[in-house]
């Protein structure tokens, strides 16, 4: 298997001691390493995939637009029969197992090499978010255990909001991470930032 490597944790590192956290209202960290599965359900098998996929990760069926969370991993109900599983690797099967018990009824595919996951928490994490994401992050709209397919300025991203902290999970393709990251930054300084740099 490939040796996962981080593509910002030079850059948190660097930044970490440009920004000593004192009064902080914004905090940056890398959530990893993950394993992060997309499964796709064919149109006329979705219900069936998604019986199928709760009851291999003993889980709830999610809400669209939503996660359902056990243990350490969640579900996530991005589109009409998709879902991204986003878990530790000792959390959930093997991909293999995967294909072989949703076979005939969902594809499913390893994103774990091509995807960063960013967590922002803070008071003023959805202020630093809002510089770049169009949605309305607030509490009552975009409630803890959404999550949703959105934009990063021009990339896509997936969002979701883990808690009333609140915090807000960001999986960004592995290509732009490194300008996420430095965007955020840059942002999140206008507010105080601190940065953890621990996996």
């Amino acid at each position: 298997m490939l040796e996962r490597r981080s593509a910002i944790s030079s850059v948190l590192s660097l930044a970490s001691h440009k920004h000593p956290g004192i009064g902080a209202q914004v905090c940056l960290s890398e959530r990893g390493p993950l394993t992060i599965f997309q499964i796709s359900a064919f149109a006329s098998t979705i219900g069936q995939a998604q019986a199928r996929l709760v009851e291999l990760l003993e889980c709830t069926a999610p809400a669209p637009n939503h996660f359902s969370h056990h243990q350490h991993l969640n579900l996530k109900h991005v589109g009409p029969g998709v879902w991204l599983l986003v878990a530790t690797a000792e959390a959930v099967p093997q991909v293999d197992t995967l294909r072989t018990s949703l076979a005939a009824l969902a594809t499913v595919v390893d994103l774990s090499h091509a995807r960063t996951a960013l967590l922002v928490s803070g008071p003023s994490a959805a202020r630093t978010l809002a510089k770049f994401c169009g949605l309305d992050l607030a509490t009552d709209i975009f409630e803890t255990g959404c999550s949703t397919n959105t934009r990063f300025g021009h990339i896509g991203m997936t969002l979701s909001r883990l808690n009333d902290e609140p915090a807000f999970e960001l999986l960004v393709f592995r290509g732009y991470a490194q300008h996420v990251c430095e965007s955020l930054i840059q942002t999140a300084a206008e507010f105080g930032l601190t940065i953890r740099t621990e996996q």
